[in-house]
């Protein structure tokens, strides 16, 4: 069973030594693979996040990229986390305004659906972990910003186009930001979780990947 996991840099794994929360996954399940020598069809992750990615960047690429790394008809599991780049404010253009306007990301996420409908045995959404205002506004790295108002607006959104096509989506903003709110150091930029960030991701999201990989499984 593959598992195609697309994104942008916190996808990626930006700032995680051991490689981010998808690698966290895939390591997981490769262990799981090396000591089930049976055939069990245990899950193969690919990660295919990409830095400075929005929604319309993955939906760009993301029908090649799947039939790319589909083989023997076996349709793969497709998970998408995007949504962080698209909310940022670009403090030079007129008005300020986001990157990709919560009307786009919406029209992306459904255009996301219907390219991925025929190509993938489940499409999951993954929500968007918050920042650190103090950090990303603006950032080190640009004349641009993030706020967690816009980045919580955005995954709400990823909720509701997921809850209106009987998409599983996996909530991340309010127990990220809970553990920011609780002192921990988790984004060393304001933006990018470090290990200790990713791996929270990783264990809030890993037994609901499991649950629907065991669903498809049987």
């Amino acid at each position: 069973m593959r598992v195609l996991v697309f994104g942008d840099s916190i996808t990626q794994g930006f700032w995680d030594t051991d490689g981010g929360w998808v690698d966290r996954l895939r390591r997981d399940y490769d262990t799981l693979q090396s000591s089930d020598l049976q055939g069990r069809n245990e899950p193969s992750v690919f990660n295919l996040g990409i830095s400075a990615d929005n929604s319309k960047d993955v939906l760009d690429r993301i029908q090649t990229e799947i039939i790319a790394r589909t083989r023997g008809g076996n349709l793969p599991v497709v998970l998408v986390q995007v949504g962080v780049n698209d909310s940022s404010t670009d403090n030079e253009s007129e008005g300020q305004s986001v990157r990709v306007s919560i009307e786009d990301y919406e029209n992306n996420l459904k255009d996301i659906i219907k390219k991925t409908k025929s190509l993938s045995s489940r499409l999951i959404f993954i929500g968007l972990s918050a920042c650190d205002q103090s950090k990303t506004t603006p950032v080190s790295w640009g004349n641009f910003h993030y706020t967690n108002a816009s980045i919580k607006r955005y995954e709400d959104k990823m909720k509701e186009v997921a809850d209106t096509n009987e998409i599983p989506f996996i909530p991340l903003f309010n127990n990220f930001k809970k553990e920011l709110d609780a002192g921990r150091n988790y984004l060393p930029d304001g933006l990018h979780p470090n290990n200790q960030g990713h791996k929270l991701i990783a264990d809030m999201i890993k037994p609901e990947i499991d649950k629907i990989l065991a669903e498809i499984k049987t």
